[in-house]
């Protein structure tokens, strides 16, 4: 018969070989990225209990390091969202107002808006015509999305957000950081998805992408974490340290996920990076939307802060 102490270990490892589906390359969307390192990454008991964190500390306090520590931390950028400042973020990526390889969705700035102190990122069935090439294609869902790009980036540091996430059915609002001048790098702080029902939503995904996009040596690590039920219903706050030897991500200042950084890794992921932050719907669950019509939901922020060390 087993102890309590080995059913916890085997329910441990049990969620930490449960695994989504991986990315897909931007620049090959038939192809996922290579996903390396997977022994270390999915069956590590270390990593397994980590994700088990979450529920042990949810009494404890918080142990984010930069709070109480203004010794070692200094604020660097800022926003709690009493207005949308357009000298700070940019509507919509740098490319246009869609992704050519993602055409069920564009960036609108009617998705937009900031409220009583509050940044809501909408995602709704709105069609739009856009032109593409010598023909014309038309986007069903329209998102919210806004990108630090012009006049923001850093390299290491903590980077924090406040945030209630929406709920239904291909779901996947995200908070990432991206390569100011190439991508990868690309940190995920955290991506939720409401696949098929919508019940998978309090699932976060920790995610890194290194490596040169289109060459063997691109890759990712990915952590998942399973948080309380409510994180489409509360707000939550959820935060990243990323340094040159290690990445740390922590939920409700509670640390949940831990990738290491050595020499190999450390080549791809030292260069300052983006923030975006995002509303918007996985191809692959469009189908369990339907009647489209009524297809509505946001992504709310209530502030986000990321800071350097002196």
């Amino acid at each position: 018969m087993f102890n309590p102490s080995t059913l916890l270990l085997i329910a441990g490892i049990g969620l930490q070989v449960s695994i989504h589906t991986p990315p897909k390359d931007p620049l090959n969307p038939k192809k996922s990225v290579i996903p390396t390192h997977f022994f270390k990454n999915k069956l590590s008991i270390r990593n397994s209990m980590l994700k088990m964190k979450y529920s042990f500390q949810k009494n404890k306090p918080r142990i984010v390091p930069v709070i109480g520590d203004t010794a070692v931390w200094q604020l660097a950028f800022e926003d709690n969202f009493d207005s949308l400042n357009l000298q700070k973020w940019r509507r919509g990526q740098a490319w246009g107002e869609f992704h050519p390889e993602h055409p069920h969705q564009y960036y609108s700035s009617e998705m937009i808006e900031t409220k009583d102190g509050l940044l809501h990122l909408r995602g709704q069935y709105q069609p739009k015509t856009f032109k593409s090439g010598d023909s014309s294609i038309t986007i069903p869902f329209a998102i919210g999305l806004i990108n630090s790009d012009i006049s923001f980036q850093q390299k290491y540091g903590y980077f924090e957000i406040r945030s209630k996430n929406p709920k239904g059915p291909a779901t996947w609002p995200a908070f990432w950081l991206t390569g100011a001048n190439k991508w990868p790098p690309e940190i995920d702080i955290f991506e939720m998805y409401g696949r098929k029902s919508g019940k998978y939503v309090n699932n976060q995904y920790a995610t890194i992408h290194y490596g040169k996009a289109g060459s063997p040596s691109r890759g990712f690590l990915s952590k998942k974490v399973n948080l309380p039920n409510n994180t489409d219903t509360l707000f939550h706050t959820y935060g990243c340290e990323w340094t040159p030897n290690y990445i740390k991500f922590f939920t409700d200042g509670r640390l949940v996920a831990f990738i290491k950084v050595g020499k190999r890794l450390r080549q791809w992921m030292d260069e300052p990076m983006v923030i975006i932050l995002n509303n918007a719907f996985d191809e692959a669950y469009l189908k369990y939307l339907k009647p489209y019509e009524t297809v509505r939901n946001e992504f709310v922020v209530d502030w986000i802060r990321v800071y350097k060390r002196k």
